[in-house]
């Protein structure tokens, strides 16, 4: 059985020796990977690869279009390969069913588990699990310093990546000096913060624009729960041609309405709705509890769940069948 636990402080050193002893290794993030675990993991492939080891990556899922920039995100694969690994390290999955693959395909003799959610279960063989890290991004920098491998320019790229993804571009509480400070040697090894905000922010196509548009057309406001929050249902994703990853962000937005404790987003992702939450420290609001009790989890001020239903508009309103 495995336990519930926040690690502070974790011990590279199993993970130091495992890494060096493997010959084959694969890096998994979780299904529908962001931007902080796919850089996490781009940037623990490179540098194994660099000490001659066999590596390979693997987000179910795919890799949405405004993180299609990052290095080697090609080599990202979308299906687990057939053969057995020395080593599988999970990156950002609370759980191992995170992964959107069945326990059994992941054949390989030991585990790694590199995390920063508090809610992390600790199911592998090494744990490193650190919340109160800001990203996973930010333990596979130390995990890096630790093993005394070189951070190049695409390391750099990759873990600043992470770390822009996580702290909302570097504007939320999490935003520490030693964060700044990653972020400070990144930015002189050659990662540049202005590219990866440009994708972030200003590759906006059109259909991520409607997607927006529809998501605060459909916005309301619970005065009882002091939450926005906005569903934006399968069919109305199709009119305007976009897809469930263009609705990314939106959830901060709403959440800056001042009368809101919180927001919430909810959509439609093929037999399954996704819930993502967001508040802020001020605002005295856990959404991570309010996550798990739909099965969810998260931060304390970032959370998100998921469950098998249809979303449907109805003339009395949203219907979740």
């Amino acid at each position: 059985m495995t336990n519930t636990a926040k690690q502070t402080n974790p011990d590279f050193s199993q993970a130091a020796e495992t890494l060096f002893a493997a010959r084959d290794l694969l890096l998994i993030s979780h299904e529908f990977t962001d931007g902080d675990d796919l850089g996490a993991m781009l940037a623990m492939k490179f540098a194994l690869a660099r000490v001659e080891k066999q590596v390979t990556a693997v987000a179910h899922g795919g890799i949405q279009e405004n993180l299609r920039f990052l290095p080697g995100v090609y080599e990202v694969l979308s299906e687990l390969p057939k053969n057995a690994f020395d080593v599988v390290i999970f990156f950002g999955c609370g759980d191992r069913s995170r992964v959107g693959f069945a326990s059994e395909e992941i054949g390989a003799k030991v585990s790694i588990n590199i995390d920063h959610h508090p809610d992390n279960k600790l199911f592998a063989n090494i744990n490193l699990v650190e919340s109160n890290a800001a990203a996973t991004s930010e333990i596979v920098y130390d995990l890096l310093k630790f093993l005394k491998l070189e951070i190049d320019k695409p390391i750099a790229t990759a873990l600043l990546t992470g770390l822009f993804n996580d702290t909302g571009g570097f504007r939320h509480a999490n935003t520490t000096p030693a964060v700044l400070e990653i972020a400070a040697e990144l930015v002189r090894k050659g990662a540049r913060i202005d590219k990866i905000s440009e994708y972030y922010f200003g590759k906006n196509d059109l259909a991520k624009l409607r997607a927006w548009a529809k998501a605060l057309e459909n916005a309301r406001f619970d005065p009882g729960q002091q939450m926005v929050y906005s569903v934006v249902t399968e069919e109305e994703m199709q009119e305007i041609g976009a897809q469930p990853e263009d609705l990314e962000g939106v959830v901060s937005v709403l959440n800056m309405i001042p009368e809101a404790r919180f927001s919430m987003v909810l959509k439609q992702r093929g037999e399954e709705i996704k819930g993502s939450l967001r508040s802020e420290n001020y605002k005295g609001v856990d959404v991570a509890a309010i996550a798990r009790s739909f099965g969810g989890g998260g931060h304390k001020l970032a959370a998100g769940f998921k469950f098998r239903g249809r979303i449907e508009r109805t003339p009395q309103g949203w219907r979740i069948t």
